[in-house]
């Protein structure tokens, strides 16, 4: 230990030696030259200051070092960084905003216009209007605004000859529950964005006039008079529901033993009938499947909430006029008691949860593929017009049906003028009450202002951009939906054509072929249990898909004996049942004009003599044009099977063959409505026919109406009245009315929610002789793969396209979502 002393102190001592050694030597040169006392202090001083000098050197060095070091630490870990994560994508084509203050003939009401038409129809109108806060059943108050569409013709010669823009217009739903009778009213109020003038209106597509008070939506004017019942009712069931299902209504504590009530449609089982079932469950996640076996029938036909009262009610199968009835025989222990398992906790419940359980697949959680944009985004978005390879279009939200597509052209030319949703019902069958009266026409529940917000990296694509939209429907302010529509590319792993041409030598002598890209428009309806997923797919090769998808949770009842005819057991006290999902759609298709023709090409076969062998014949098939010249003659033996094609054409313009220019109708979701003959589906006369062609007419604008859920009986809308007048559908402007859907019945699988895997319905508008030849061959991702000679190698091509893939799609996901809608 001393030895490692001895040593260290000898290092540091060193410099000392050295130091000493110098001085002497340089004592001897300054011996030479007689010194004073001054010169000796002179000499001291400036050793001190170079010393000084010495110091501060070394710390700077020491300083700019270790500066030195922390840029090159940090570019070291940057470098890893980089090696160990690929970069993000570049963003490609930019998204433009909407110009509120210059909307195009197509975009729908910003928040000002909103606002101004409220603020015109309040103080200008007259008709003693109150602000929807304020609003009772018994006063006139505004229901919905939207974009009232200017006439076809005016819009087409704005976008076609550049005439005056059409001026812009609301239609206003006003309740008018103070006039004598009540009745609803629809008015015109323009022009935008600064209104000075209103117009009362009837639609010439209404059946009859005016619009029915007890055909109105049900709103939150209706429903915060019809809630306080149950407060009472619940009261006097106390101990009904306690003792039952050990859950309550009026008192009880959220998250432990709440129960809640949601009523069905229609109410009622005629015109003019305003009588509502609720129906009773538990109050969890996914509450749909959890029924308690109690609905209360609530008469609300009156403008006077206090007539409003309990005229049904039914308790595991038990029918009662009087509240007070059931609580006595309850009591005196002369009906079969329901009783739930008061043991049975929240972790039991989760069978309708979306919480996971189950064995994991994997033993680590990996995440799946996602789309990727090497390049960037390929399409382009200005305000609500959309550009991608080809296609344009532009999209709108209607409140009450949704998605809306406009003026869509491929290679500038138009296709369509239009394709809309009209109309989603399901039909339902049942023993319960409520179950056997669930008759849905879900425009009436509003299935644009319906489509919440997406949720990125599920709903849609990270790479989605996504586009907001705003609504003022059952509520007295503009409400903003953010993330409600979104638009991708999808890329769905499938070629949209290929060949291997086989050289039958072990060999082949080429190979193309190009994916499928595809450019799809999305909105979600959530609709009371059910989630509608609508997408609007463009393709490559010029053709137009529509595709339904449905999912969200199945509409189920209490397990009485009597509903097993009806469905399947999907949990103990729980049976799904039966029913039938239809939509209906509008196409208005404008092949090379608007003068075009419907015809299908039937396939028939045809027994001839050959010309090639004697005394021999020959069956085979043969193609029948059968062109239809009135509206009647389109729905007589119009089934969508496979041996007829259904074309819209236009005889003045042909393809460089000769052959006329078509779009080919496919219906690939047709399904056969059984329940057209009964009093309830009057408003849905539609779901008779797979496919119906009229001539266009302005105020044939919809197939049905906000107002057929609560009358579907004598509906405002009668869509066979668009047929019976039998216009002419040869040489003219048409429109394409499409059904399709299918009839599900729930099973166990069908828990938590429905999957969309095989529950999807399809309609193709494909181009029929329409082009000279594929027009996807103008696609720069197509490959083409020639052999060499030896077969060794290989010559591909994919037009200055590169395969590399060097950055990452942006994390963009599900934290993303806030899923509310805010006030403007």
């Amino acid at each position: 230990m001393g030895k490692g002393r001895m040593k260290r102190r000898n290092a540091q001592n060193r410099p000392e030696q050295n130091q000493d050694i110098s001085k002497s030597s340089e004592d001897d040169q300054a011996s030479k030259i007689p010194l004073t006392k001054g010169m000796v202090m002179q000499q001291s001083s400036d050793v001190v200051v170079q010393e000084g000098k010495d110091l501060f050197i070394l710390k700077l060095v020491a300083i700019i070092s270790s500066f030195l070091s922390v840029i090159l630490l940090i570019c070291v870990i940057i470098l890893a960084h980089y090696q160990g994560h690929i970069p993000y994508c570049f963003s490609g084509f930019n998204v433009i905003p909407r110009d509120l203050t210059n909307p195009t003939v197509f975009e729908d009401l910003n928040p000002s216009e909103y606002m101004s038409v409220v603020k015109y129809m309040l103080k200008n109108t007259h008709i003693n209007l109150v602000p929807f806060e304020d609003a009772s059943v018994n006063s006139s108050y505004i229901y919905m605004i939207d974009l009232h569409m200017p006439l076809k013709s005016a819009v087409l010669k704005y976008l076609d000859r550049g005439t005056k823009k059409p001026e812009r217009a609301a239609k206003v739903v006003v309740i008018r529950g103070d006039v004598k009778p009540p009745r609803v009213e629809e008015y015109l109020v323009f022009p935008l964005p600064v209104p000075d003038n209103h117009k009362l209106v009837s639609s010439p597509a209404y059946s009859h006039t005016p619009i029915p008070y007890s055909s109105r939506p049900v709103d939150y004017v209706d429903y915060k008079s019809i809630y306080p019942i149950f407060n009472h009712v619940s009261e006097q069931l106390y101990h009904l529901m306690i003792d039952s299902y050990g859950l309550c209504y009026h008192n009880c504590t959220k998250g432990k033993n709440c129960l809640v009530f949601y009523d069905v449609a229609p109410r009622g089982r005629k015109s003019g009938d305003r009588e509502s079932w609720f129906w009773a469950f538990r109050d969890v996640e996914g509450f749909y499947l959890h029924p308690l076996g109690l609905e209360i029938q609530i008469d609300h036909i009156s403008t006077d909430v206090n007539e409003w009262k309990v005229s049904r009610i039914v308790y595991n199968g038990y029918l009662f006029y009087e509240v007070e009835h059931l609580v006595e025989r309850y009591r005196n222990n002369t009906i079969r008691k329901i009783k739930f398992d008061q043991t049975v906790g929240l972790p039991d419940q989760i069978y309708s949860s979306f919480h996971k359980r189950g064995k994991s697949p994997t033993e680590i959680p990996l995440q799946g593929p996602r789309i990727v944009e090497p390049q960037g985004r390929r399409f382009q978005i200005q305000g609500r017009h959309v550009t991608f390879m080809h296609w344009d279009l532009d999209i709108r939200m209607r409140s009450s049906t949704g998605v809306q597509l406009f003026d869509i052209r491929f290679q500038k030319e138009r296709i369509a003028y239009e394709i809309s949703l009209q109309e989603a019902s399901v039909f339902y069958s049942g023993f319960g009450p409520a179950q056997g009266t669930s008759n849905y026409y879900d425009t009436s529940r509003m299935m644009g202002a319906s489509s919440f917000e997406l949720v990125p990296g599920i709903d849609c694509p990270e790479t989605a951009v996504y586009l907001d939209t705003h609504h003022l429907v059952n509520s007295g302010r503009v409400l903003h939906y953010k993330n409600a529509i979104c638009v991708f590319e999808n890329n769905p792993s499938i070629p949209l054509r290929r060949h291997y041409t086989n050289d039958f030598r072990n060999g082949y002598t080429s190979y193309g072929g190009l994916v499928d890209y595809q450019l799809i428009v999305r909105n979600i309806a959530n609709i009371w249990n059910y989630d509608y997923i609508f997408d609007y797919i463009f393709h490559l090769n010029g053709a137009i898909e529509i595709q339904v998808a449905t999912t969200g949770y199945v509409q189920a009842t209490y397990k009485l004996p009597y509903e097993k005819e009806y469905g399947n057991t999907i949990y103990y006290n729980a049976i799904a049942n039966i029913h039938q999902h239809l939509f209906h759609f509008k196409v208005d298709l404008d092949i090379a004009g608007t003068k075009n023709r419907y015809a299908t090409i039937d396939i028939g076969t045809k027994t001839d003599k050959s010309p090639w062998y004697r005394d021999a014949q020959k069956t085979q098939h043969a193609m029948i044009w059968n062109v239809r010249k009135k509206e009647l003659d389109s729905v007589v033996g119009n089934s969508m099977d496979d041996l007829k094609y259904h074309i819209i054409f236009n005889d003045e313009f042909k393809n460089k063959f000769g052959s006329s220019r078509s779009y080919r109708i496919i219906n690939r979701g047709a399904t056969e409505f059984l329940l057209k003959d009964t009093d309830v589906a009057a408003g849905a006369k539609w779901a008779k026919y797979p496919i119906a062609v009229t001539m266009y007419k302005d105020w044939e604008e919809m197939s049905s109406s906000i107002y057929a859920q609560n009358d579907p009986w004598y509906p405002v809308v009668d869509f066979e009245r668009f047929l019976l007048d039998n216009d002419t559908i040869f040489d003219e402007d048409i429109v394409v009315w499409l059904t399709m859907g299918a009839h599900h019945i729930p099973h166990s699988e069908d828990v938590p929610s429905t999957p969309t895997v095989w529950n999807k319905y399809n309609i193709f508008l494909a181009p029929y002789n329409f082009f000279n030849e594929c027009p996807s061959t103008s696609s720069t991702n197509i490959v083409h793969i020639l052999p060499a000679k030896d077969y060794k190698t290989i010559n591909v091509n994919t037009f200055g396209t590169s395969l590399e893939t060097k950055c990452a799609p942006f994390d963009s996901g599900p934290q993303s979502y806030s899923g509310v809608r805010t006030e403007v």
